[in-house]
């Protein structure tokens, strides 16, 4: 069949349909089969096929779907990670010095400030409304997909050679997180008592941040904190981090007296000093430090951490 003749033949009956277009499919059906001439008919036929054809894309009204709208019933989509989630990987990242924090900072166009105070909460939900949160996921979802394509596209013998080199730096940093904690386990407190407690003078938000941040640098696993920590239970710990914020959020957990005896070892181990923070705690609470209850103490203690 000649293409050309086809659409030549059909230009003169498309421009009588355009220019007295007929109202229903019915007036369509009677304009084709009443051809201007018979050497028409059969390409009024085909035209008249492919007219109908064509009908749900090129009538005027909206294409009917005979398919049910599954939108209406769909459920939200849920973020791919938590906030807790999302901080742990930036540290992980910023660690590696694969990146620095301006460098990430200036390509999810966050502020230093809103960085730093979503890097500070706790907690699964805490900053969800953080434009870090949102940049993160988005960096994090593009950054995986990434490296899942450059390890399918590489030979196999580099993608071997890569394996070892990941493998060899896990180790390394396993060996380098288990001499810390030997390290950390053989320091002494000075003001430690026979059973081995202290007075607490980090309120239960900061240590959440120190243990989130410390875990987020991927040099020791959970399991192995917990054990540092006295073989502390894994469902003590995911409770005390689950809480919400506040500073006596987990008071009475094991979790909070026995990491702040882990970090102030690891304080005096590294030679830091204490912090401003630090050292006003040590004057509002006493040589005894926070309460390791929820006593009603905690109340006017929040007030006067928060400035009211």
């Amino acid at each position: 069949m000649d293409i050309s003749k086809l659409l030549n033949a059909v230009e003169p009956i498309a421009a009588t349909i355009e220019s007295n277009p007929p109202t229903t499919w019915e007036e369509l059906g009677q304009t084709l089969e009443n051809p201007s001439s018979p050497s028409e008919a059969n390409i009024l036929a085909i035209n008249r096929f492919l007219w109908r054809s064509y009908k749900p894309l090129t009538n005027s009204e909206p294409a009917e779907d005979t398919h049910e709208d599954k939108s209406e019933h769909r459920e939200p989509e849920r973020p791919k990670w938590n906030c807790n989630q999302i901080r742990v990987k930036i540290r992980k990242l910023l660690s590696t010095k694969e990146m620095t924090q301006t460098a990430f900072l200036d390509l999810l166009d966050i502020e230093p400030k809103e960085f730093r105070e979503f890097m500070g909460l706790t907690g699964p939900i805490a900053g969800e409304d953080n434009s870090t949160y949102l940049g993160g996921t988005i960096f994090f979802d593009h950054y995986e997909k990434r490296e899942k394509e450059k390890l399918k596209y590489m030979k196999p013998k580099d993608r071997k050679r890569k394996a070892v080199e990941q493998k060899e730096v896990k180790t390394k940093r396993s060996k380098d997180g288990a001499e810390l904690l030997k390290r950390i386990e053989e320091v002494e407190l000075p003001d430690m008592d026979d059973d081995g407690t202290v007075p607490v003078f980090d309120d239960c938000d900061e240590i959440r941040k120190k243990i989130n941040y410390f875990l987020g640098e991927g040099m020791v696993t959970k399991a192995a904190f917990l054990r540092a920590l006295g073989d502390v239970n894994s469902n003590s710990l995911r409770s005390f981090m689950n809480l919400r914020c506040g500073a006596n959020s987990g008071a009475s957990n094991v979790v909070y007296r026995t990491a702040y005896v882990f970090f102030e070892k690891k304080r005096v181990l590294e030679g830091k000093e204490k912090s401003v923070k630090r050292l006003a705690n040590e004057d509002l609470q006493g040589p005894d430090g926070f309460p390791l209850d929820n006593s009603p103490n905690w109340h006017f203690i929040d007030k006067v951490l928060n400035g009211y």
